[in-house]
C-alpha cells in the first residue's frame, strides 16, 4: 500500500522519448512478419456458457435467476463471479424441480478464491456437480444487498464458439462487423444467434444472421454475422452467444467476451507519396491525407518496393514510425524516411512505389485507413517524376542505423568514460496490467537496479513503453536492460522498437526478459472492463495486430519464460475460459513470442497471488539467473 502511495507516475507528455524511424528487411515482408493478418486467424474461443446474473430487488433481498442448458450427463462446473460471491447463497437444480441450495445435494464441490488480476477485487465460487443428466438446470443466486456479477458454466469442452471481428479497420461507418461459429462432433445446429455491444453500462442485443450479407460468408455455411452500429464509439465490449441442439437433441448455449475499439474516422489518405531528398542518403517519403479531425499521433507503417536488375517486381523494406501529421495547405503529410542503403542491401532501384500502407491509432494499433499502393512524385504536382535510383547487385548488408535510424540496437554507450557511464546503468524491474504495486522480490535482484512502478493502472503498450522510458530519465539511467512480468514484456519490447531510449544502449547480457508475459494476448483481456479496463492490445486480435508492427530484429532480443499450474488449476474462473497449459491468466502458447527466445516451461507457478500455486514472479531460481544474464 505504501509503495502505491508513493509511486504516482509521470504524466505521459512528461520527458516523452522520441519515436524513431523503424524499418525491417524485405524477408520480414515475404514472410509476412509485418504485415496484417487474416482476422479469422485470431479468434477468441470459448467451451462454456458466460451468463449474467441480473439480481432484482426480492423484499427480503436480492436474487437472480438463470437456466443452464446441460448438453450431457457427467459434471456440471458452475463459477459465480462477483466481488460479494463469497456472501451468495446458491441453489440449482433440474428444471422440473424446485432449486435447493447446491450444499445439500450430492457430489458438490466448492472451491472459494480471487478472480485474479484481470478482475482484483472480485470473488470466484466455483461449484462442480456431479453427476448431472442432460436437461437443463435453473440456477437461482440470492444475494443480501445489489449485486452484480456472472456465472461460468460448463460441461462438455468439446463443442467450441469461435469468435473475430473482420476486419482491423475499426472506423465507424465502414461496415465493421463481428461473426462467430459454434464447431464440435456432437454439434446439430444453431438455432439462434446474437451479440450484445455495450460502450457504457447499457448492452444493445444485435440478431446474428448466416445469410451472407453480414460479413458471414455464405449463406447456410454455419457462420453467423451482423455489423456493429455505427452509434457505437470507444472502446466495446461483445458478448457473443449461441445457442441449439447436440445432434442427441440436448440443448447447448455458447458464449464469449471479445473487446475492441471503435474509431470516428480521422484521415483518408489520398494515395499520393511525395518524395524528396532532403538529407544526404536518405529519401523522405510523405504520404498524402485528407484531415477529417484535430491532429492527433498516428502510427504510419508502409512496404516500400520497386524493381530489380532484370526488371521484376521486388520488396526493399518494410518502414513504420510514430508521428504527429505535418499539415500542408488544405491538407496533411505523413513522413517516413527510407535509407537509400536499403536499396542497395536490397538490389532495387526504380520505380519505386509504396504499398500495404496503413495508419493505426498508436494505442489500440486499430487501422485507422489503408491503401494497398501509394505512386510517388517529386513533388505537389501528380506529374511531377519521383527521384530515380538504378538497381544494383544486391550487397545484403543491414547496419543498425538503416533499422532504427540511430544505430542503438546494436551499439553500446559511447562517450564519457566507462566509470562515469557504469553510474548510469541498471536493470530494470518492470510489472504488468492493473498490478498493484511491486512485485519481485529485491533480494533476487543486485544492483545496479530500479523498479518501475505504476500501480491499478491500464496502459496500452504504447504508454506502458513511454512510461518506463521516463522513469529511467527520472532515475538518471542511460543504459538499462528489463525483466519483465506479463505485459511489461511487449511494452518493453514496443519501446525497443519505437523510440530512442537507454533500452537500446544496454550491453552485455540480455536486453529484455519475461515472465509469463501475452505476447499474442489472452481471451481474458476483454474482460478488463471489470476492473482496470478492457486492455486493447492484449486480446487476441489485438495482439496480433500490434505483433504485425514488431521487426524480427526486435523479437530477436527478447528472452521468455512460461509457467503453468501444477495439480489444480491456477484459477477456478479461467481454468474454465483458458486452454490447457495455462497460468491462470496467460496460455503457454500466447506466452511465446514468435521470433524470440523461447527459455524454457517450468509448472508449479501461477500468474499472480492468490491462486493455486505461488505466483511465478517469486521463483528465486529463475530470478537468480534473469539477474546474471540481464543486460545493464
Amino acid at each position: 500500500m505504501l509503495l502505491s502511495l508513493l509511486s504516482t507516475p509521470a504524466p505521459l507528455d512528461a520527458q516523452a522519448p522520441i519515436a524513431r524511424q523503424v524499418a525491417a528487411p524485405a524477408s520480414d515482408i515475404l514472410d509476412g512478419v509485418v504485415r496484417l493478418p487474416d482476422p479469422a486467424s485470431t479468434p477468441t474461443v470459448s467451451g462454456a456458457a458466460i451468463l449474467p446474473l441480473e439480481f432484482a430487488p426480492t423484499g427480503t433481498g436480492w436474487a437472480a435467476e438463470v437456466l443452464v442448458p446441460v448438453e450431457r450427463e457427467g459434471r456440471l462446473a458452475l463459477g459465480f463471479l462477483g466481488a460479494a460471491a463469497a456472501n451468495w447463497r446458491i441453489l440449482g437444480g433440474p428444471i422440473a424441480e424446485r432449486p435447493r441450495p447446491l450444499e445439500e445435494l450430492a457430489g458438490v464441490e466448492r472451491t472459494l478464491g480471487f478472480a485474479g488480476e484481470f478482475l482484483p477485487g472480485w470473488i470466484v465460487d466455483r461449484r462442480d456437480v456431479s453427476p448431472v443428466a442432460a436437461g437443463t438446470w435453473r440456477v437461482r443466486v440470492e444475494s443480501p444487498t445489489a449485486a452484480e456479477g456472472w456465472l461460468v458454466a460448463s460441461v462438455d469442452r468439446e463443442l467450441r464458439l469461435s469468435t473475430h471481428v473482420t476486419t482491423q479497420r475499426l472506423v465507424s461507418g465502414t461496415g465493421v462487423a463481428l461473426v462467430a461459429r459454434v464447431d464440435g462432433v456432437s454439434l446439430g445446429a444453431v438455432a439462434r444467434a446474437r451479440v450484445l455491444f455495450k460502450t457504457t453500462a447499457t448492452w444493445t442485443e444485435v440478431a446474428m444472421a448466416d445469410d451472407g450479407a453480414h460479413e458471414d460468408g455464405g449463406a447456410g455455411d454455419g457462420l453467423f454475422g451482423a455489423f456493429v452500429p455505427d452509434s457505437l464509439l470507444g472502446d466495446v465490449t461483445a458478448r457473443v452467444e449461441l445457442g441449439g441442439a447436440l445432434i442427441t437433441g440436448a440443448g447447448f448455449v455458447r458464449s464469449a467476451f471479445v473487446a475492441f475499439p471503435m474509431h470516428s474516422p480521422r484521415l483518408l489518405l489520398d494515395g499520393t507519396v511525395r518524395a524528396a531528398l532532403n538529407d544526404p542518403g536518405r529519401l523522405t517519403l510523405a504520404l498524402g491525407a485528407a484531415p477529417l479531425g484535430a491532429p492527433q499521433r498516428l502510427h504510419v507503417s508502409a512496404e516500400v518496393w520497386g524493381r530489380d536488375a532484370l526488371g521484376a517486381e521486388a520488396p526493399v523494406c518494410w518502414l513504420s514510425k510514430i508521428l504527429t501529421p505535418s499539415a500542408v495547405h488544405d491538407g496533411w503529410e505523413l513522413p517516413l524516411s527510407l535509407d537509400l542503403d536499403w536499396l542497395e542491401a536490397a538490389g532495387v532501384g526504380s520505380p519505386l512505389e509504396l504499398r500495404a500502407v496503413r495508419v493505426q491509432d498508436p494505442d489500440s494499433e486499430a487501422v485507422l485507413d489503408q491503401v494497398e499502393r501509394a505512386v510517388l512524385t517529386r513533388g505537389p504536382g501528380a506529374a511531377a517524376p519521383a527521384p530515380v535510383f538504378p538497381a544494383r547487385p544486391a550487397s545484403g548488408v543491414v547496419t543498425s542505423p538503416m533499422l532504427t535510424g540511430d544505430g542503438a540496437t546494436t551499439l553500446g554507450p559511447s562517450g564519457g568514460g566507462s566509470q562515469n557511464f557504469a553510474a548510469q546503468r541498471a536493470l530494470m524491474l518492470v510489472h504488468g496490467y492493473c498490478s498493484s504495486g511491486s512485485i519481485w522480490p529485491a533480494a533476487d535482484f543486485t544492483q545496479p537496479k530500479l523498479e518501475f512502478l505504476d500501480p491499478n493502472a491500464n496502459r496500452s503498450h504504447d504508454q506502458f513503453a513511454q512510461l518506463i522510458a521516463q522513469r529511467a530519465v527520472a532515475a538518471k539511467k542511460a543504459s538499462f536492460g528489463i525483466v519483465g512480468h506479463s505485459q511489461g514484456g511487449p511494452a518493453a519490447l514496443h519501446l525497443l522498437t519505437y523510440y530512442s531510449s537507454g533500452l537500446g544502449s544496454s550491453t552485455a547480457g540480455r536486453r529484455i526478459q519475461s515472465v509469463a508475459a501475452p505476447y499474442q494476448g489472452t481471451p481474458l483481456a476483454s474482460w478488463g472492463g471489470f476492473a482496470c479496463g478492457v486492455n486493447n492490445n492484449m486480446t487476441p486480435s489485438g495482439s496480433a495486430t500490434w505483433l504485425s508492427g514488431i521487426p524480427t530484429w526486435a523479437r530477436a532480443e527478447v528472452f521468455t519464460w512460461t509457467t503453468a499450474n501444477s495439480g489444480s488449476a491456477c484459477n477456478f474462473i479461467t481454468g474454465l475460459l483458458l486452454t490447457d497449459p495455462e497460468d491462470g491468466t496467460v496460455e503457454k502458447v500466447r506466452s511465446e513470442l514468435p521470433g524470440g527466445n523461447n527459455m524454457g516451461h517450468t509448472v508449479g507457478w501461477c500468474h499472480t497471488t492468490g491462486m493455486s500455486n505461488p505466483a511465478n514472479y517469486t521463483d528465486g531460481a529463475r530470478n537468480v539467473l534473469l539477474n546474471a544474464a540481464a543486460a545493464r
